[in-house]
């Protein structure tokens, strides 16, 4: 017999993990829901899309960035200090005329004493020409953010294959418990009959009893495990749509039931794929990007055309105020001039390394692109090809279901009437077991193949 526990393998482990990191108590809350509701809430709840739609906002900034350093750029010193004092004229002895001409060479003496000096440089330079660095920096990030927007598209898929995962899992789940219930409460019936004959006097062998509580002892343990998997589903469900584990939280469905293959040819899908896979989206932007950046590092060699008003003011109370037009005073001033200048802040090796590593980063992706070209068709394909003899097996465990059920029917009734040999009641037993599970596991595996088609195809954003 197929184990409960086959039912999922280790697919819900992911949920398991994320219930551990994001459960959260809560009060009484109730509701029931289907399995669009699920991912709706899922989508809204979820914090790794919660994370990955930071990481955008991160790229935009980067772009604000870029647009910032075309804008405005204010460099602005102020400062205080102290300086010499000084009185008089530029000659000898602080004179004011010229007698013998003899200038000055007092400074930096303090005979007139000490003066405060305060002062503001200042100059607002407006780029004007950037032989390309600001237009391929800003479509660098424009792509970018393109790039980080597929992330959170993705993110999305995966949250919704995961809502899959957990709900379909719940339905096996439950659906595996009533019915080993129901089966649990036959084999009672044929213990309690045994025993009643036993009571009464007829001949009863006893190893036909052990083999009776034999399968119950079976049967009880796959229920035991249907039970457990069933509450770590509804814990995974739970945790995925952003409610209390401690909730109640009810499915709308009653049973669990093959979902619709999407129609078309292998190639069409492929096709399909290719043309909306969020994947193929990224790795263009991707590589737009990477070119825009490689001429962007290129042109960091060239220098910035830009206009600009520069000035500056000094004043020193304790000085008196030169106005020599000869002679500039840098302690008592005020100046300001518009100026067109061409500056270069130029690094070579720098800006060959940071070139090297922009083309081999686009070198990386166009082989992310080829190799995806050549992945997403094998993946959609695989993913058909299962689905397709999913569906098919789905089919044929239901027929063999169905004559399980009947077989074991007629055994059971047969057995009430003490017309069969328990043995073969024993095996009608095992059979039914066996194929209703398996079919359940069918409907599970085919399920979760559809989903694994659909994600392949990109058509979940």
């Amino acid at each position: 017999m197929v184990t409960v526990k086959s039912i999922f393998g280790h697919s819900l482990h992911p949920v398991l993990v994320l219930a551990l990191v994001c459960t959260v108590p809560g009060a009484a809350w109730a509701q029931s829901v289907s399995l669009d509701q699920a991912v709706d809430m899922a989508l809204n709840a979820d914090p790794r899309i919660k994370e990955r739609e930071a990481v955008v906002e991160r790229a935009r900034g980067l772009l604000d960035e870029v647009y910032g350093r075309a804008g405005v750029r204010i460099d602005a010193n102020a400062y205080v200090s102290a300086v010499p004092g000084v009185d008089g004229g530029i000659f000898q002895n602080g004179a004011t005329t010229c007698t013998t001409c003899t200038l000055r060479d007092d400074a930096g003496k303090f005979d007139d004493g000490i003066s405060v000096l305060a002062g503001l440089q200042f100059a607002l330079i407006q780029p004007l020409f950037t032989f390309g660095k600001v237009d391929n920096y800003s479509d660098a990030a424009k792509n970018n953010i393109q790039v980080r927007e597929g992330d959170v598209r993705l993110t999305r898929a995966q949250t919704q294959l995961d809502v899959r995962r957990a709900y379909y899992g719940y339905l096996t789940a439950r659906d595996t418990k009533v019915f080993l219930i129901d089966l649990l409460a036959k084999v009672d019936t044929v213990i309690a009959g045994i025993e009643k004959r036993k009571v009464s006097g007829k001949t009863v062998s006893e190893g036909n009893l052990y083999a009776v509580q034999a399968v119950r002892g079976s049967v009880g343990r796959y229920l035991a495990q249907a039970k457990a998997i069933e509450a770590v589903s509804m814990d995974g469900l739970k945790t995925l749509v952003g409610v209390p584990l401690s909730a109640q939280l009810d499915i709308n469905d009653a049973h669990i039931e093959p979902v619709a293959l999407p129609e078309g040819s292998v190639d069409e899908l492929v096709k399909v794929a290719l043309a909306q896979r969020e994947e193929m989206a990224q790795v263009e932007a991707g590589m737009t990007a990477l070119r825009s950046l490689v001429k962007a590092r290129r042109a960091e060699m060239y220098p910035d055309v830009y206009a600009a008003v520069v000035g500056g003011a000094a004043v020193a109370p304790g000085r008196d105020t030169l106005d020599n037009p000869y002679i500039f005073d840098n302690f008592n001033h005020a100046y300001a001039a518009p100026v067109l200048g061409v500056g270069w802040n130029i690094r070579p090796g720098l800006v060959n390394a940071q070139t090297r590593q922009a083309e081999a980063d686009l070198r990386e992706v166009t082989e992310k692109a080829n190799f995806a070209r050549i992945g997403i068709p094998f993946q959609v394909a695989e993913a058909y090809h299962r689905s397709k003899g999913g569906a098919e097996a789905v089919q044929q465990l239901k027929e063999g279901f169905i004559a399980g059920r009947r077989w074991f029917t007629t055994v059971f009734l047969d057995s009430e009437a003490g017309a069969v040999d328990i043995s073969l009641l024993v095996e009608a037993f095992r059979t039914y077991t066996t194929m209703y599970g398996d079919y359940l596991l069918g409907i599970n595996d085919y399920n979760m193949q559809v989903a694994q088609l659909r994600h392949a195809l990109g058509e979940w954003k």
